[in-house]
């Protein structure tokens, strides 16, 4: 689960950066011994050095965690969120908070207190930023230090920053990611713990006592925070669907960004589960914006050459490295905004992203960037890539059928200067006549892709739905027929609909085109009478409409003006009769767009399932919606919305048994979403519309779907992680 409160909106994961006070500005510098003061005057320094903080994490009990933000900035940053939410969706409807005049009082339950413990600098420590949740929902604290008195001239004691994301192993190893650096062991005489670089500082950190089951099972019996890397900090975190700093392969090898100390480069490190071993996997020449570990231990990641770009078209890449570390592939490039995540249930490397297509020569652009699948193990380029769906810029293709996987099913087309099959000819039907095929690309966004255990891919961002369309063809016509608004009157089995009097009952007009061998006479019935020969003429119709288009009946597919099938020259009224040929179909928009550069597709920013039978997505939300966040909770996708027509926002779940949505929230403004402690339910948090107060706590997971707010809570929940069992 993503943080829910970052400084910038992350609908396009734009990168922000967590602010690092340095160590020796944050924490306050003891400094040396007063050589004048044989004692020293630094409180909770010892007469060998500086003391550290002996920090305890106490599991005992607990079914997940919770990292809290009790600062009173947590608040505006919410408020932050919500207003650049409307502002980017472009949702004129949806109220714009004013921060200042708001407060933290719109985001603390009452008699609850927003200044307390959390907060990083001047105010309080950070033991309040993570809490345990029990079986039956309870929220504790999980983290304390045993409190340090000032003494007197010496500095404030230390304070424990905030914990800012947490994670768990494969193997059950718990580790903390904090704030900022912060003294963790006692210094030698003379020596300066705050000193970057010291060796006394860490902000990275796993839990002592045992794997989960242990810390769980016992409370602690003495300090417990193991540092895994003292010379490497965090000095900034990209804000992604990543839900912490740490992630981890099947062997529990665990993987983080890390850069020496006052150093902005960000390098992202491997160590071993028992630490024996620290590897560089992306060296400190590419500044890296986020990245992926697979489970054999492969590395998917972006960036840049250089930080001090926004990583936008002119060099940002998309790249992969091996699990040995020894091989390097760049995926694509040239793209401000790669959206990437692993091909689930597979043990070999494979990803799926959006961005430009990394097969064409071509200068990337909007009109190029589509949803691929990338396989490391391809040594060319049709071995190693594949368009999970029909581009956006390519969706002449489909309609006209010419990708490749529509000519292996229905043949060559009319378009390729064929007659066209049976089977062709329905099915182009079927997509011109239909709507709401999904396309995505050429200048839509995609902003988040999920992907369940079985391979179901959805997608939230902007797309581009098919507009209804309407079929014509060209039809030829050889003998006599009615012609009714343009078209001749046909069977789809391929006779005429009328004759002659009944044409002109049904206002239409009857057309018996052709010259007679006497020249004289005019009709084909007086120059059979004159027992001479009719000589045809074709007669063509460029829009014709009607079933006769895509009619499957064999003798529409013969060329009729090859006289060995249907003659030219007749003799007498009965071998005068009509005969047809389609020779082209089309496809016309009834109702166009231009909303989103062309006819053929309206612009939608919504939730949707990846077809990959047809290589399209069908659009689940709803046309006045506009999809938000997606969270794949057990194999069920869930999205919040913001509806344009009611003007409020949804939290809703895709029920992948029926295919229908469903609400489990209305009104209320969903930041997060994970599965809770308790069976058969959800956490969540977000803006509860209808009291103007943020809120936490469960939603069932099934209808008929109930929230109960948790109360007492200090702070807003930035990550969730429930115990794996």
């Amino acid at each position: 689960m993503s943080v829910t409160l970052p400084k910038d909106f992350n609908l396009n994961r734009k990168a922000y950066s967590v602010g690092i006070v340095v160590a020796a500005l944050a924490l306050g510098s003891c400094g040396k011994k007063n050589d004048d003061n044989k004692n020293g005057d630094c409180g909770g320094c010892g007469s060998n050095g500086q003391l550290a903080l002996k920090p305890t994490v106490d599991l005992q009990g607990g079914n997940g965690l919770l990292v809290i933000d009790n600062s009173a900035a947590a608040a505006k940053l919410a408020l932050a969120q919500h207003n650049q939410t409307a502002l980017t969706l472009g949702l004129s409807g949806a109220p714009i908070l004013n921060i200042e005049e708001q407060g933290t009082s719109l985001f603390f339950a009452e008699g609850s207190s927003s200044s307390g413990s959390g907060s990083s600098g001047n105010g309080p420590s950070g033991d309040g930023s993570l809490q345990k949740v029990d079986s039956k929902g309870e929220v504790k604290n999980a983290l304390s230090v045993p409190t340090k008195e000032k003494t007197q001239n010496g500095p404030p004691p230390q304070k424990l920053p905030k914990v800012l994301t947490i994670a768990i192993s494969p193997a059950k190893d718990v580790y903390l990611h904090f704030e900022h650096p912060w003294q963790y062991k006692d210094s030698a005489n003379g020596e300066n713990a705050f000193e970057p670089g010291s060796g006394y500082q860490c902000q990275i950190f796993k839990v002592k006592g045992g794997t989960l089951e242990s810390l769980v099972a016992a409370a602690p019996t003495a300090e417990n925070l193991e540092c895994i890397d003292n010379l490497h900090f965090i000095n900034s975190w990209t804000t992604s669907t990543r839900n912490s700093v740490f992630q981890f392969d099947k062997d529990s090898n665990v993987y983080y960004p890390g850069s020496l100390p006052n150093s902005g480069k960000m390098v992202v490190y491997k160590r071993s589960r028992d630490g024996s071993s620290v590897t560089e996997v992306i060296n400190s020449n590419i500044c890296v914006q986020d990245f992926l570990v697979t489970k054999n231990g492969g590395v998917f990641y972006t960036g840049t050459s250089s930080c001090g770009g926004s990583g936008g078209g002119s060099g940002g890449f998309f790249r992969y490295v091996s699990s040995g570390g020894d091989g390097l592939k760049e995926i694509a490039r040239d793209w401000w905004n790669f959206i990437f995540e692993p091909i689930a249930g597979v043990e070999t490397d494979k990803a799926v992203f959006f961005g430009p297509d990394p097969t064409s020569s071509a200068t990337a652009g909007w009109d190029s960037a589509c949803l691929f699948k990338f396989d490391p193990a391809g040594t060319t380029n049709a071995t190693s890539y594949d368009k999970v769906i029909t581009c956006g810029g390519n969706i002449w293709d489909w309609m006209n059928m010419s990708r490749a996987e529509d000519k292996t099913t229905y043949g060559n087309g009319f378009m390729d200067g064929n007659s066209a099959s049976a089977a062709w000819k329905t099915e182009f039907q079927n997509r011109c006549e239909s709507e709401g095929q999904v396309f995505a690309g050429g200048g839509s966004q995609i902003s988040a892709i999920k992907q369940d255990s079985t391979g179901n891919l959805y997608v939230v961002g902007k797309v581009r739905r098919k507009n209804l369309g309407a079929m014509s063809c060209r039809i030829e016509v050889r003998g006599p027929h009615c012609a009714i608004d343009g078209s001749p009157a046909i069977f789809s089995s391929g006779t005429t609909k009328y004759d002659s009097t009944s044409c002109s009952t049904a206002k239409g007009t009857w057309i018996d085109k052709g010259t007679c061998t006497n020249g004289t006479s005019s009709t084909s019935s007086a120059c059979f009478t004159a027992t001479q020969t009719w000589n045809r003429d074709n007669v063509s119709y460029f829009e014709a409409k009607g079933t006769i288009c895509a009619s499957t009946d064999a003798k529409l597919s013969s060329q009729f003006y090859d006289n060995s099938v249907v003659p030219y020259s007749v003799t007498t009224a009965g071998a005068n009769l009509a005969a047809f040929a389609v020779n082209n179909m089309n496809c016309k928009v009834v109702n166009g767009s231009s909303s989103s550069g062309d006819q053929w597709t309206s612009e939608y920013q919504g939730f949707a399932k990846v077809n990959l039978t047809t290589k399209t997505l069908s659009l689940l939300s709803l046309s006045s919606e506009k999809a938000i966040n997606l969270w794949m909770i057990k194999d069920i996708p869930y999205f919040s919305s913001y509806n344009t027509s009611t003007s409020k926002y949804y939290l809703k779940k895709y029920n992948t048994t029926t295919s229908a949505l469903e609400t489990l929230s209305e009104n209320f403004e969903t930041y997060n979403l994970s599965d809770a402690t308790e069976e058969g339910k959800l956490f969540y948090d977000g803006l509860d519309f209808s009291n103007n107060s943020y809120s936490f706590g469960t939603v069932t997971s099934a209808s008929p779907y109930t929230k109960a707010q948790k109360t007492g809570l200090t702070g807003t929940v930035k990550t969730i992680v429930v115990f794996p069992k």
